[in-house]
């Protein structure tokens, strides 16, 4: 391969950590004066118009068909689970954790993707996975003892459960994504993903009763959401997917696994949390697991 097309590979799988990076920031600063309900529906602005650009640039105004009631009734519980009620649960530990303790830990859900993966896709499970979950259980077990004790207090325990519930449901969105992309096309399936997800992150923000969420924030705030939003769920994915036209998915996904490093740098300079060695060796084990994964 060309090295300026392995160079653009691996500038696309850069930018798509970076994006995943900076978007968890965005949402931690959000929950300071929204709820998480009000940052899930409020984010939806930025990914349900994104993902309509994407479609109509890639596959014009009749892409935009709809899909058929069975099929998009399947889209949209799948959806839900997904990045609904498994984000509103990453959004929880990202807000008991931070986001330097938050996003290396999620980013161990390939530990339970692959298996997941094995056990309904038939893909391949060889013997790295035992030697990354040892990396990653001990990259959990530092970044958990970085706030100053081997066991968790209450909220630290709190924020790691909620972790591995966000892990769990992304893990059966991974597996039923895959399997919906033999019905739609990954634009399509963007798109009406998207769809879902508004109607139900703005469906749980109303019955909740919090849309005075709403009027408490300022325009600035809500574009700001948004913008994560757009970042998280859409731009992120896209930079990801276009960078194996160029590299593998597997060294792809390596760089990609930088993104724990590259959020606790974030949040160390933009909301000022502490960056200390013990967090820097979780996170590294943890990366470290992640790419063993990967291999």
């Amino acid at each position: 391969m060309a090295p300026t097309t392995t160079s653009i590979g691996f500038a696309l799988a850069f930018m798509a950590a970076f994006t995943w990076s900076i978007a968890p920031v965005f949402y931690r600063r959000a929950i300071d004066y929204v709820s998480y309900f009000g940052l899930g529906a409020i984010r939806c602005i930025g990914y349900i118009v994104s993902a309509a650009i994407f479609l109509f640039i890639t596959m014009g105004l009749k892409s935009f068909a709809f899909p058929g009631i069975k099929l998009f009734a399947i889209v949209f519980i799948c959806s839900n689970i997904w990045l609904v009620v498994g984000d509103l649960f990453y959004f929880a530990a990202l807000h008991r954790l931070g986001v330097s303790l938050c996003v290396p830990i999620t980013s161990a859900y390939p530990l339970l993707a692959v298996p997941a993966s094995w056990i309904f896709l038939n893909s391949p499970f060889n013997a790295m996975i035992l030697a990354a979950a040892i990396l990653i259980v001990l990259g959990v077990i530092l970044l958990s003892s970085s706030r100053g004790s081997i066991i968790p207090s209450a909220v630290s325990f709190g924020g790691l459960f909620a972790a591995v519930l966000a892990m769990s449901c992304w893990t059966f969105g991974i597996i039923t994504n895959k399997l919906l992309m033999e019905y739609l096309s990954a634009p399509q399936l963007e798109w009406w993903r998207a769809v879902s997800v508004t109607i139900g992150s703005w469906a749980i923000f109303i019955a909740n009763k919090n849309t005075k969420d709403i009027k408490n924030i300022s325009f600035g705030n809500i574009m700001e959401i948004a913008v994560a939003g757009a970042l998280g769920l859409t731009i992120g994915n896209l930079l990801f997917t276009y960078s194996f036209k160029f590299i593998s998915v597997e060294v792809s996904t390596c760089i990609v696994s930088a993104r724990p490093f590259i959020a606790a740098l974030v949040a160390f300079f933009v909301l000022n949390e502490k960056l200390t060695k013990i967090k820097l060796a979780g996170v590294s084990l943890v990366t470290a697991g992640i790419v063993l994964i990967s291999i």
